[in-house]
């Protein structure tokens, strides 16, 4: 026997045994920190990620809410005539109507979302059943979503999709005065059983458990509102959703499945 090609075997074997060993060893540890971590409160966790949320949590919401379902609903006549400011465009249907203005109207360069919700409350169909949602200097444009009991309809305004249900959308040209408007309404006829619904930081919780959020990100915003979860027939279904937007995305928490989508991120 060669004894001395065994003691070498029998040196790499245990060598090898050690390196396994110690891989074993090193997964368990870094098992139990990943358990350690993932038991402290959800409070401790986004301060050792320095993401900033405290100043943005809703104070008070109703914690049953229900689905809702509409349609997206056809104006009149009466409501589809052009107004003093404004004529119809040819691409208008009876449940999207599109307005030129007869005469661009000059925007307030610093306060722009002011002087476009004026001109909202003043010359649109039911105006102030709209609130801002979003504002896009790039492409020239800005969204109002229509609000039902208080909380919005939201959307995604980047999906190509341009005439989302339930919304007014603003566009100016390059002299920052004010062309064009688009809008849609929703006709909600039927709502379902209240049940109850995550605590925003739950929701908060769901996006950074799933590592939507990255250490630094700063919350701009959360509010509670409705999301479609389908289109059936033309038949939209609202699911209570909770909004969140950083810096760099958007965030939609389905308040009762926990379920995420996310829309409108910054490229």
């Amino acid at each position: 026997m060669d004894w001395k090609k065994t003691k070498t075997i029998f040196i790499l074997t245990f060598l090898i045994l050690n390196i396994f060993l110690g891989y074993q060893l090193s997964q368990k540890m870094d098992k139990s920190k990943l358990e350690a971590v993932a038991d402290q409160p959800i409070e401790k966790r986004l301060a050792d990620n320095n993401i900033d949320y405290k100043d943005k949590l809703p104070q008070s919401y109703n914690d049953r809410q229900t689905l809702i379902s509409g349609q997206r609903a056809p104006f009149s006549a009466d409501e589809i005539k052009s107004s003093k400011a404004s004529r119809l465009d040819s691409s208008s249907t009876d449940t999207t109507l599109v307005f030129n203005l007869k005469k661009p109207q000059d925007l307030d360069k610093e306060d722009l979302v002011k002087d476009v919700t004026q001109f909202l409350k003043d010359e649109v169909y039911r105006g102030d059943e709209y609130r801002f949602y979003k504002k896009d200097t790039k492409s020239h444009k800005i969204w109002f979503t229509q609000i039902y009991q208080g909380q919005p309809l939201f959307f995604d305004t980047d999906n190509g999709m341009n005439r989302p249900s339930g919304m007014v959308m603003f566009e100016w040209n390059n002299k920052g005065q004010l062309t064009r408007y688009t809008q849609t309404f929703i006709s909600v006829y039927r709502q379902g059983t209240k049940q109850e619904i995550i605590s925003p930081m739950k929701a908060l919780e769901k996006i950074f458990t799933t590592n939507h959020l990255s250490s630094g990100d700063k919350i701009n915003k959360i509010v509670l509102g409705y999301y479609s979860l389908a289109n059936v027939e033309d038949v939209q279904v609202y699911a209570p959703t909770w909004s969140i937007e950083t810096e760099d995305a958007h965030f939609l928490v389905n308040a009762i499945d926990s379920s995420i989508q996310e829309i409108d991120r910054e490229q």
